[in-house]
């Protein structure tokens, strides 16, 4: 009975090393073959750094960008050529010539774009602005978004498109005005907005695009307001690609 104990506790020995073995020399195949014969298998493995590698390196194809907002009653910025002109209410005005590779833009009067090729440039000029006065919560310079954003340009053009469907609609451009027969007794003519380029392809379509992404969509909105698309139909002014959920008319009896 000893004998038959000491004979089974041998063969369980036996048999865990054998699997320890197998083991280590299945791991050691398998790391011999990522780096030898599989080496896309190995790049994979470090997806982590192979994904900030490709960040790092597509970032440096475009402009990197901050963004501040000057806050508070009588605190307002301005561009004039070179300098960046600040008027920080109590702390008095102030002014900060732009260093070379960094371009400024003041796309109102109390926010300002840093951007440059160089993410070290942005990040000095960003910290001489943001020096300027300590955002209190109630004014100062206060930093919008965190970190450094990547831009492909600082100047983007938006763009909508809109589509006249229906029996005789029609739009043409007038000087700075846009003309719409869209069904009425009388044409619909409506101002172009400041900064806004409207441009007819074709008898109905038109094509608004602009800097300014907030007067582009509020130029479109203006003219789809005047025939939005019903839902028999679809008759109106659309927006290019937006769906119009149809209802079934009635049916005689």
């Amino acid at each position: 009975m000893e004998n038959t104990r000491l004979l089974l506790t041998g063969l369980l020995a036996l048999a865990a090393f054998l699997t320890i073995a197998e083991t280590s020399r299945t791991g050691a195949t398998l790391g011999a073959s990522l780096q030898v014969s599989n080496p896309v298998a190995l790049s994979r493995c470090v997806t982590p750094f192979t994904r900030s590698l490709q960040r790092s390196t597509s970032a440096n194809a475009g402009l990197f960008l901050k963004k501040f907002q000057v806050v508070g009653v009588n605190h307002d910025v301005a561009l004039e050529g070179k300098n960046v002109n600040f008027n920080l209410g109590t702390t008095g005005p102030a002014t900060l010539q732009v260093p070379e590779g960094v371009e400024v833009r003041v796309p109102r009067k109390n926010e300002i774009l840093i951007a440059s090729q160089t993410k070290d440039k942005v990040l000095e000029f960003a910290q001489q602005v943001q020096d300027l006065k300590e955002d209190s919560g109630k004014e100062g310079v206060r930093r919008v978004g965190k970190g450094v954003r990547v831009v492909d340009t600082l100047d983007p053009v938006h763009e909508k498109k809109l589509k006249l469907v229906g029996v005789g609609y029609r739009a043409a451009v007038k000087g700075n005005t846009i003309v719409l027969n869209i069904g009425y007794s009388h044409p619909v003519t409506l101002p172009i907005l400041e900064g806004v380029k409207i441009e007819c392809p074709s008898n109905t379509e038109i094509t608004i695009s602009g800097k300014s992404s907030w007067a582009v969509g509020q130029m479109a909105y203006n003219i789809r307001e005047w025939r939005k698309p019903e839902p028999y139909k679809g008759k109106g002014i659309k927006y290019e690609g937006e769906r119009i959920l149809m209802k079934e008319g009635k049916r005689k009896k």
